[in-house]
């Protein structure tokens, strides 16, 4: 691991652990004790066992010490000595095995495995907008006429790494993400515009920081490509909602500030939608579920911290909850066949379009049975197996 967690900005105050959701009511001096024994490498279990992967302490920290990668350095430790639940490596989507994107595949339209083969031929283009594994999964999202001007990347053989750093799997992480950033350097990609945070807060930060992989290239953010083009009148949104909306962040939204966060609500605001934020919200913000696997390895911490976020979402009376990252989307999508109270979520991209006169393609909630029938078949193919594995 390389210095994601600054150990000489670190004052040991424990404030990130004070504040941290999922910690509620833990005292400053009683966090700060248990900030001392994870620095000192001891597995905190009060803390690890607990944790979201929301990274909100990040966001909290008043030293940009990132006490999120000192989390990461004891999930890597773990991983070292006990390996990785077998069921977790079906949501690795290059595994040569049953996973996610395997089980789909024949869920999907002509129009999507038409677009899939498309957007995987090498651009022509030196800018590129990249959509990651996640956007595989559901690449009708990005299937839209806001992106005619721009050439559409996605390499089913690369992964940005993110998914293996944040369940501890370091070494793998850190191949994943240097022969994402070598194919860029092959096929001359300058720019890219990431569709997913996650992607682009890894090649920003994760990346450099954590693993030593530089990517040579400029990033931009999605929010910020639709913020600009709608800024400048090459996109014009010409419907008005009524109507409120909440707003599920990313755990990502930690590490990339409050810029994208802020843009994301006045995207939101310009189409004539009232915000209601959840609690927390923002930079703050508690996961949608997807990262709540990483504390225990638990299937049942991800159901539990999922549906806690839907009934949030639902406690705003907001009419829609908009998702600028394609994870969340899919999860709160999934938790809504359980949980049908919460608001239905669209992407911050189909609001866009809606207000254009585009109409979204919306395969929800068709998709989220397909994602979780996928997940149980190939979880059965594997043999149902919990036994730890190292790759």
């Amino acid at each position: 691991m390389i210095g994601l967690y600054l150990a000489e900005n670190c004052k040991r105050c424990g404030r990130c652990l004070a504040l941290c959701p999922r910690l509620d009511g833990l005292e400053q001096d009683d966090a700060a004790a248990l900030v001392r024994r994870l620095a000192a490498g001891e597995w905190v279990r009060e803390v690890l066992e607990h944790c979201t992967g929301c990274m909100s302490c990040d966001a909290t920290c008043p030293n940009g010490a990132h006490p999120y990668g000192l989390l990461l350095e004891r999930f890597g430790e773990r991983y070292q000595t006990q390996g990785i639940p077998r069921v977790f490596c079906n949501a690795m989507p290059q595994r040569g095995g049953p996973n996610l994107w395997n089980g789909l595949d024949r869920w999907l339209s002509r129009r999507e495995r038409d677009n899939l083969e498309l957007w995987a031929r090498p651009p022509e283009r030196d800018e590129v907008l990249f959509l990651g594994c996640n956007q595989r999964l559901t690449p009708y999202v990005a299937d839209s006429a806001l992106f005619a001007d721009l050439a559409v990347f996605s390499d089913p053989t690369q992964c940005c790494g993110e998914y293996y750093l944040r369940l501890g799997l370091f070494d793998e992480a850190r191949r994943k993400a240097a022969a994402l950033a070598s194919r860029f350097n092959e096929l001359g990609i300058r720019k890219v515009i990431a569709f997913c945070p996650a992607c682009q807060n890894t090649m920003v930060s994760l990346a450099p920081r954590a693993l030593g992989v530089h990517f040579d290239v400029e990033v931009t953010g999605l929010v910020d490509w639709l913020s600009s083009r709608i800024s400048s009148g090459h996109i014009e949104p010409l419907r008005q909602f009524e109507g409120t909306a909440t707003i599920q962040d990313p755990c990502h939204a930690s590490l990339l500030g409050e810029d994208p966060v802020s843009k994301v609500r006045d995207l939101v605001r310009l189409l004539g939608l009232q915000v209601m934020e959840m609690e927390p919200s923002g930079v703050a913000a508690e996961c949608c579920g997807l990262g709540a696997s990483l504390g225990r390895y638990s299937l049942v911490d991800v159901m539990r911290t999922g549906l806690h976020r839907s009934r949030q979402a639902k406690g705003t009376g907001a009419g829609v909850t908009c998702a600028w990252c394609n994870g969340c989307y899919m999860v709160m999508n999934m938790f809504r066949l359980l949980y049908p109270q919460a608001p239905p979520v669209y992407h911050l991209l189909e609001l866009v379009q809606v207000s254009t006169f585009e109409r979204p393609q919306r395969k929800v909630p068709a998709r989220s049975a397909q994602l979780l029938a996928a997940a149980v078949e190939a979880t059965a193919r594997d043999g149902f197996s919990f036994g730890r594995v190292t790759l």
